[in-house]
């Protein structure tokens, strides 16, 4: 036989070092550079969306609590429940609408005689007005048309809050009778504010614009409502009338004032950002080249708005030269470390060839019976902690080496139990059939989620569900038999005796969905689908004789993960089968979610789900 080569490890450290170093830096700098300005684009595109989006939702969040409570009032009042002329009660529930987190200026009754009597919601002072002849008009045409839902009115400038206001409102009715308009003021200047709050040193400009030219959020909002604003209320008449919003001309944005000049710049059309309305254009204005990122909300209910940031290309300039200084840095970085790996490589090698001497005589003997091989010290303190701790394992391995070849074998700790008490090495348990039940957990979605997170933040994610699920498993009596990939595989009534057995799985499910659905894991939050079956099956170990697994077998574990599945079709979590209801205390707990034809089955099987229990 020809032996083969061999090469030391200094030599293959070398030049595997050096190949892959020069060839990664030379391809970085050909690929790299020639990408870098649209990879950096792209960044601060990516960046300016993920701001953008956290407006959008702050909005329609703002917009939605504000509905629901004029909803609410406006309902007490039809039912009789709120009698907006009762003072003592109106002003109670009033006070009692203060105690969640009201993000409004102002809120209250506007009466027949144009009187606006609200409240301040952070200390419920007391707010009275006269309201102008403009702020009437929607009331008195409520009055006309009858009761209808809360509607919003369009931005302006308020010089009464001396800020920039959104108005909602809702006629109150009982018995047809009209008793006044529910209205709440928001103040939108704090969107100019959340826009600039913890951007102060970020480029760019953010802002919001309303009917195509109006300006509803912006850095310089509030320096023109101090400014120009005020000039223009000076006098008695004007200073009660709402004004309107300046437009992209008033606030003093050269961009902003320029944008319908802008022209678009074409996406990668796989791009996913496309799909939520965003749009990407340039515009040059004063020989500067602006990058202009906007995001129509269409579902707003003052529509159209459109939200954007725009910054200048000088910023693309500075990080390709920041680049370019990087790779120049980095090319003589590596020079100089090829040079310092050659020199202190070679006074590396002789404890490596040490190691792997020991390593080749702990591969050739039987460590549970021969002596185990020794490491000589070092000068160098790290090699002779290395040396001293690899002596110590070696010496740890061999005692402990028959408590591993038993332990290792099986998880479950019930299963443990009775390994230790069967009293022999042979890490076997009896076969035996019984009649169980089976809980099959997958994640949902876990694919798709693979996709979008770093592979330590899924390893973490999966370790924190493991540990909740296992726990609850445990707790109700079952017993988990695997992890595969995502998905959790647990018994109840194999080898411990559980006699409500389908209660226990049943439990296991529900009681998983409630905490899963309560908290994050990792920061993330899941979703899970649960299938439960009972039937007859057969467990016991199953492997070679050097690593044997506990695990069940039968067609009522195929079942079960195929309940799982069909949760996807029926838009359930929880879908157990006709023979784990029948052993239910309580049949009533589940109800019927449709009759399936199971993966090769030859008729349809009843399926049956937890009531509240709906995929989202």
């Amino acid at each position: 036989m020809i032996s083969k080569r061999r090469y030391s490890v200094l030599s293959v450290l070398l030049a595997s070092f050096v190949t892959t170093s020069v060839f990664g830096v030379g391809l970085a700098l050909y690929v790299g550079l020639g990408t870098a300005y649209e990879n950096t684009r792209n960044l601060w595109v990516m960046l300016a969306d993920v701001d953008l989006t956290a407006v959008q939702r702050t909005m329609h969040e703002r917009m939605s609590e504000v509905d629901e409570r004029s909803d609410w009032v406006a309902k007490q009042v039809a039912d009789g429940t709120l009698d907006p002329s009762f003072q003592y009660g109106w002003t109670n529930a009033m006070r009692a609408l203060a105690a969640a987190d009201m993000d409004v200026m102002a809120y209250g009754l506007i009466t027949g005689d144009r009187q606006f009597i609200g409240f301040n919601p952070e200390d419920m002072t007391e707010i009275r007005r006269t309201l102008p002849q403009d702020d009437m008009l929607f009331s008195e045409l409520a009055h006309i048309r009858g009761p209808i839902s809360n509607r919003t009115g369009f931005p302006r400038w308020d010089p009464f809050f001396n800020r920039t206001v959104l108005t909602s409102w809702v006629p109150l009715f009982y018995d047809g009778h009209y008793l006044g308009t529910f209205i709440q003021y928001l103040s939108l200047s704090n969107l100019s504010d959340s826009l600039i709050r913890g951007r102060e040193d970020l480029p760019g400009t953010p802002f919001i614009l309303i009917g195509g030219n109006r300006v509803m959020a912006h850095p310089d909002l509030r320096d023109w409502g101090e400014d120009t604003a005020n000039k223009l209320i000076n006098g008695a008449d004007i200073a009660r009338s709402p004004l309107p919003l300046p437009t992209i001309h008033d606030i003093g944005d050269p961009v902003l004032a320029n944008i319908g000049k802008s022209e678009r710049i074409k996406t990668d059309e796989k791009d996913e950002r496309q799909n939520t309305g965003l749009r990407l254009a340039g515009l040059e204005v004063d020989g500067k080249y602006h990058l202009i990122v906007t995001r129509q909300v269409m579902n707003a209910p003052i529509s159209p708005v459109i939200i954007g940031i725009h910054f200048t290309e000088e910023l693309f300039n500075d990080e390709w030269n920041r680049l370019v200084l990087a790779s120049v840095l980095g090319g003589a970085v590596l020079v100089i470390a090829v040079i310092v790996a050659i020199i202190l490589s070679k006074q590396f090698t002789k404890p490596i060839r040490r190691f792997a001497a020991a390593a080749r005589a702990f591969e050739d003997e039987d460590i549970a019976s021969a002596d185990v091989p020794q490491l000589s010290g070092s000068r160098i303190r790290e090699y002779d902690d290395a040396a001293r701790s690899f002596n110590h394992m070696m010496m740890a391995v061999h005692d402990r080496e028959r408590i591993t070849n038993l332990f290792g074998k099986f998880v479950p700790q019930s299963i443990a139990k009775k390994l230790l008490a069967s009293g022999n090495d042979s890490g076997v348990l009896p076969p035996q059939q019984s009649e169980a039940t089976v809980l099959f957990i997958d994640i949902a979605h876990f694919t798709s989620m693979c996709e979008s997170l770093h592979p330590n933040q899924i390893i973490a994610m999966l370790n924190d569900y493991f540990d909740c699920a296992t726990q609850i498993i445990e707790s109700h009596g079952g017993i988990v038999t695997q992890f595969q990939g995502d998905a959790i595989l647990a018994v109840y009534n194999v080898f411990d005796d559980l006699e409500n057995h389908a209660d226990a799985a049943l439990d296991s499910a529900i009681a998983l969905q409630n905490e899963v659905s309560s908290r994050t894991f990792e920061g993330l939050t899941l979703q899970i689908r649960c299938g439960v079956n009972t039937g007859p099956m057969v467990a016991g170990n199953v492997g070679a004789k050097a690593r044997l697994s506990f695990t069940v077998h039968g067609d009522a574990v195929n079942t079960a993960s195929r309940l799982e599945q069909e949760n996807k079709v029926l838009g359930t979590n929880v879908l157990i089968s006709e023979t784990t209801r029948v052993l239910l205390s309580d049949p009533k707990r589940v109800v019927k979610a449709g009759d399936v034809l199971l993966r090769g089955r030859h008729s349809t099987t009843e399926l049956y789900t937890v009531p509240g229990f709906k995929a989202s």
